[in-house]
């Protein structure tokens, strides 16, 4: 009995030292890497039957330690519930998407680039995500 309750207290002690070490806060602080995208602009959307054709246009404000061309990548949130994420290279700023006319549906557009390799900060990625636009069709 008293054997029991010594292990079960090494099981806990242990299970705690693992997922507690596991968590650096210093890399979700760290505030030194200062790389970032400009919004898609004038993001809008035409509806023909169960085709949505979302369009937007890329800032011009981009940094040039970015790579190009820069990817766009579109969530597609139907009924509040993540459905797909579709990306799109070579800088392309229009995509059709089929919907069901019955649901509500918002997109959400972010850009996505590449830092050149003299731009790289070690430790950090190499990618990064614009903030989203969003777009709500009811």
């Amino acid at each position: 009995m008293v054997m029991k309750k010594i292990e079960k207290l090494i099981i806990v002690t242990l299970s705690l030292i693992l997922f507690t070490s596991c968590y650096d806060r210093d890399i979700i602080d760290r505030k030194d890497f200062n790389y970032t995208l400009p919004k898609v602009e004038n993001l809008s959307f035409t509806q023909d039957g169960n085709v949505i054709t979302l369009s937007w246009q890329l800032p011009g404000n981009i940094s040039e330690d970015f790579k190009r061309p820069l990817e766009a990548s579109v969530q597609v949130v139907e009924n509040n519930i993540y459905r797909q994420k579709i990306s799109l290279i070579n800088e392309i700023n229009t995509v059709n998407i089929t919907i069901d006319p019955n649901k509500e549906y918002r997109f959400i557009v972010k850009l996505l680039g590449f830092l050149t390799p003299e731009a790289k900060v070690q430790g950090f990625t190499d990618r990064v995500f614009s903030e989203g636009e969003v777009i709500d069709i009811k």
